[in-house]
């Protein structure tokens, strides 16, 4: 069976349009699983981040509270700041929970005189932000690094430096004058934990992921994600969650949450939880493989019963198109009749015989009109060629003076630049203006004007080689294009230009000069204009110093 074949073509089509049908109701049923598991892991993974920001919000407050109300204990407002008992109280405060690193007490000129394991007592913190800060009223301060604090609690923990987040609060006497400012370092590992206990093993093998962006849109967390993790330009709104592209990672399910730090400070973290969009569609992938299978043999029973239905009407077919293929290959008396029971095919047999007999007839009248109309085409293919040969002819010829005109000359000085750019020889450039030629119309009459400029056409014409070219390159103006030329013979060129010019008398108006300028191409030149131009500096020059003279411009720089 030839797969351009009736039969094969109809067993194609049949299976194509089951193949088309299985993969639209496939796309419409990935595109449905997919929107709602989007939403349902959209909500799963809000309902998340939102757990985790509350508990961060909730972690931060209770520390604010027991950091002002340790300012506000009767102890700190009336016993020795230095004393045993204070000392006693700030180690049972730090018991109290795991990340307390440091609590401390500093009296108004920053010296600390109480502090848990004795850390730090007898420095002098004034400098601190938290001390300047908790002077005049409560402060929770950024996560950041502690130098000194790091180094009495050890450089690194778990491969990560030591960081700390502030809390400070003043400590007032009986008469509300300033005692002291308390405050505590905790160790930023409470975040690592909480965002661990917010993110169940479920989520988290599911490969769902908390991160902390700071206020600067720097990360906080995790640690490795510090300076290397590119922040997304099309991060969801706060509240809300889509799906983003994380430059160098690829596409994760993301929302986004505001942390609220305190009544009194604000922190400016927001909280961000993503997950893969594979692993968030992964049941739909499982939908969309189960769905294949079932088209696949959907598809291949379908081919089966197309494939017999096809042979039933394909063999009447078949056998016509073989009696056709004999007429191709030169027989004349073919038979055209099928054993078919289908009426249709039994009138294509007789058509197709009826056909013949004209065929037969219209062949020889065509293959006559064919010869003739090669004819023809012939005719009108040479016609065609010399109309194009003339019309580009004149789109480079003068219409006054027959030679050359701008556009042409503009073609050979780009050719001639690009060849001087390949390494051939230097070229020369002449540009001639007659002289007084405004009273020679005025003088005249623009008829004999014409014709000076005719005659001077003609004779530049006649006195350069074949490899260089004459134009007129506007009005009373000629250029020359001198190949191959050096600056020598250029000028000897152009004196012998000018003297012919001046020799020959014009008809009706008499002698004629003309002011010459000339310029060589140089390999440094930017452009074929570069040339030019300073051959029209040079003509200008020659004009000036008294005209009917030659000028040869020896600088680049035009």
């Amino acid at each position: 069976m030839h797969i351009d074949s009736f039969r094969a073509r109809l067993v194609g089509y049949f299976g194509g349009l089951i193949l088309l049908v299985s993969l639209v109701l496939t796309l419409f049923l990935d595109r449905q699983a997919s929107n709602t598991l989007s939403k349902a892991s959209g909500s799963a993974l809000y309902g998340i981040a939102n757990s985790a920001a509350l508990m961060l919000e909730r972690n931060l407050a209770e520390r604010e509270r027991e950091t002002s109300l340790l300012s506000k204990s009767y102890l700190l407002k009336n016993a020795e700041l230095d004393s045993v008992a204070v000392q006693q109280r700030l180690e049972d405060i730090k018991a109290t929970y795991k990340y307390y690193a440091w609590i401390g007490v500093a009296t108004p000129d920053g010296a600390v005189v109480a502090a848990t394991d004795a850390m730090l007592v007898g420095q002098n913190v004034s400098q601190r932000q938290w001390f300047v800060a908790g002077l005049t009223g409560s402060y929770l301060g950024d996560v950041h690094k502690a130098v000194l604090l790091a180094k009495l609690l050890g450089e690194e923990q778990a491969g990560q430096p030591l960081r700390f987040i502030d809390f400070a609060a003043p400590v007032y006497a009986a008469d509300n004058s300033l005692r002291a400012v308390v405050a505590s370092h905790v160790n930023w590992d409470w975040v690592q934990d909480i965002l661990a206990s917010a993110i169940t093993a479920e989520a988290a093998s599911e490969d769902v992921e908390a991160l902390v962006l700071g206020e600067n849109g720097n990360w906080l967390h995790p640690f490795a994600y510090i300076g290397k993790l590119a922040v997304p330009e099309s991060l969801p709104e706060l509240g809300q969650v889509a799906i983003v592209d994380w430059p160098d990672e690829g596409r994760f399910l993301t929302t986004r949450l505001a942390v609220n730090a305190s009544t009194s400070s604000e922190l400016g973290w927001q909280l961000v939880v993503r997950q893969p969009i594979s692993r968030a569609l992964q049941p739909v992938d499982e939908l969309n493989k189960q769905l294949f299978i079932l088209c696949f043999f959907t598809l291949l029973l379908s081919i089966m019963l197309a494939y017999q239905l096809a042979r039933r009407f394909s063999y009447p077919i078949e056998r016509l198109a073989d009696s056709a293929e004999q007429i191709a290959l030169g027989g004349e008396h073919v038979d055209f009749a099928v054993n078919s029971s289908l009426h249709e095919f039994s009138r294509l047999s007789l058509s197709l015989g009826k056909m013949m007999e004209k065929l037969a007839v219209r062949r020889q009248e065509l293959e006559q009109a064919n010869t003739h109309l090669e004819q023809q085409v012939v005719i009108r293919t040479a016609d065609l060629e010399r109309a194009n040969a003339a019309l580009q002819d004149l789109s480079h010829k003068d219409a006054l003076t027959g030679i050359c005109n701008r556009r042409a000359a503009d073609e050979r000085l780009k050719t001639a630049h690009l060849a001087l750019k390949r390494g051939a020889a230097v070229y020369a450039v002449m540009l001639l203006d007659i002289d007084h030629f405004k009273q020679v119309n005025d003088n005249f009459g623009h008829e004999a004007g014409d014709k000076v400029i005719q005659q001077v056409a003609n004779l530049l014409q006649d006195s350069v080689r074949e490899t260089d070219i004459v134009a007129r390159y506007g009005g009373e103006e000629f250029i020359v294009v001198l190949a191959q030329t050096e600056p020598a013979k250029a000028t000897l060129i152009a004196e012998k230009l000018r003297a012919a010019i001046a020799a020959d008398r014009m008809t009706a108006v008499g002698q004629i000069t003309a002011s010459i300028g000339v310029a060589i191409a140089n390999i440094r030149d930017t452009d074929a204009e570069a040339v030019v131009r300073r051959a029209d500096a040079a003509m200008y020059q020659a004009k000036r110093t008294g005209r009917n003279r030659v000028q040869l411009c020896d600088s680049l720089l035009l």
